[in-house]
């Protein structure tokens, strides 16, 4: 239940941060508050860590430079939600923004790519995603 209750959260989160980014981006510059909304996130993340008093951050010489890359992946898709936002509003850029994070999700799962236990793919959950698409299209017009 707890993962549902995060899930949900998060999902609420990046719609309301795609939207306060791309009122920012009108005001200084996408690149700029991809910039801006990167190092505030580094602040709180920092200041998180202190306030928890947590030392497993002397662990991250053992991060793949593969995974601590997330950072640089995280400008880029700031970048694209800001421009997509701006091209043809909220609604239809996270809903594509969704299909594109579901369609990845089943290629990881299906491959195990990343060390994720590999899981089975099958018709349903194409189906899925093929009536998200219809969906979106009915949102569209």
């Amino acid at each position: 239940m707890k993962g549902i209750l995060f899930a949900l959260a998060g999902g609420f989160f990046l719609t309301f941060q795609s939207v306060a980014n791309a009122t920012i981006s009108d005001q200084i510059g996408t690149w700029q508050a991809a910039a801006m909304t990167q190092l505030t996130g580094f602040v709180l993340g920092i200041l998180i860590v202190l306030a928890l008093r947590d030392t497993s951050i002397k662990h991250l010489k053992k991060v793949s430079p593969l995974y601590a890359s997330g950072g640089l992946l995280a400008a880029f898709i700031l970048f694209s939600n800001m421009t997509a936002i701006h091209r043809m509003g909220v609604t239809l850029t996270i809903s594509l923004f969704l299909i594109a994070q579901l369609i990845a999700a089943i290629v990881i799962d299906g491959k195990g790519w990343f060390h994720m236990a590999k899981k089975n793919v099958g018709k349903t959950q194409i189906a899925g995603v093929v009536l998200m698409i219809g969906g979106i299209l009915i949102l569209k017009w």
